[in-house]
């Protein structure tokens, strides 16, 4: 088998992408929940128990009745946050999930955050019989994919400013350029003594800057920071906006910043809600976004960066993207067929 034992002990978020990747291996692309309840049945029955000897608690309750329901509002609540983004549908009888024919930029930033969301997870994959690595070429493209969403959300331009540049530049020409596209601040002729003599991105991935029809200060202003590991909690650009602005401008922008973290995973949440949890981490790390929220804004960016009207970076590394999607779930498919 590819994907691990349905996970009884996670919780609904983790059997909800473990689901997805159930459809994604199925034969027809499509699996039902009834089929989902019966999974679940044969493990309660075969085991009396959680995985761990305890009766399961994930879902809210003690419940056999209660897991499905609880599966398909994890799932009604992806669709409603992501609507089209969302690569998966309900079948016409609204009792199967099949995995849509058509995937657009969307669809595919989705699967690409849920894959890099699983990699090596034992909850979700037998890693034995199948595996995938991320290299820095991957996670690299998922800085894109945050750039394309960093200009949905301000509606305007983006720069994917993370070390190392696609394009090669070094830290100040690349600066320089990225603040005369804004059009605010003034970076320094010459470093000042005590800083890095070869700076990478002083903690900032992400610039991102909205319109004004006066071209003026006062438009949206984002730094952020991209994170693709389970080491996220330990990151936040925060810290790194004070410093990146006193250190490199000699004129510092106008237009206030807003912090901004991207990260592909969902958010856990334990007794919490979704808002609540969401409420405490952007005290911390700024406007969160993570896999709920990313696909569909970088939808928006990237059709954004078709236009001339503004400069979002990397639009091309769509097709790498999807590449890099279609090959790891041709193999994962595969390896399924084989089992």
């Amino acid at each position: 088998m590819v994907l691990a034992q349905l996970p009884l002990d996670c919780a609904p978020h983790v059997v909800a992408d473990w689901f997805e990747f159930h459809v994604i291996t199925s034969e027809f692309g499509t699996a039902s929940f009834n089929e989902l309840q019966r999974m679940w049945d044969t493990r309660r029955n075969a085991e009396g128990a959680s995985p761990d000897g305890r009766r399961d608690v994930s879902t809210g309750n003690d419940g056999d009745e209660q897991f499905v329901e609880t599966i398909l509002n994890e799932v009604r609540e992806r669709i409603e946050y992501l609507n089209d983004a969302y690569p998966f549908e309900f079948n016409t009888s609204g009792q199967s999930l099949q995995l849509k024919n058509e995937l657009g930029v969307g669809q595919n930033v989705y699967l690409f955050c849920l894959l890099l969301s699983s990699a090596k997870k034992a909850e979700i994959f037998e890693l034995d019989k199948f595996s995938y690595e991320l290299t820095n070429f991957v996670r690299d493209l998922f800085q894109a994919c945050s750039a394309w969403a960093a200009a949905g959300v301000v509606n305007g331009s983006s720069c994917s400013f993370g070390f190392p540049r696609p394009d090669g530049s070094n830290f100040l020409n690349k600066l320089r350029e990225t603040y005369a596209l804004i059009g605010e601040g003034a970076v320094r002729e010459e470093p000042l003594p005590g800083v890095s003599s070869s700076p990478k991105d002083e903690g900032i991935d992400i610039i991102a800057w909205g319109r004004r029809p006066d071209r003026a200060p006062g438009r949206q202003y984002m730094l952020g920071q991209v994170a693709t590991g389970d080491n996220w909690p330990g990151k936040s650009v925060v810290e790194y906006i004070k410093p990146f602005h006193e250190n490199w401008f000699s004129d510092i922008p106008s237009s206030l910043p807003t912090h901004a973290m991207f990260v592909p995973h969902c958010i856990e949440r334990g007794d919490a809600t979704l808002q609540q949890r969401l409420h405490i981490l952007t005290k911390r790390y700024g406007h969160f976004y993570y896999r709920y929220i990313i696909p569909s804004l970088a939808k928006i960016g990237h059709e954004l960066g078709a236009t001339e009207a503004v400069s979002v970076d990397r639009i091309d590394d769509i097709d790498r993207v999807k590449t890099w999607v279609d090959d790891t779930l041709m193999s994962m498919r595969a390896a399924a067929m084989g089992a």
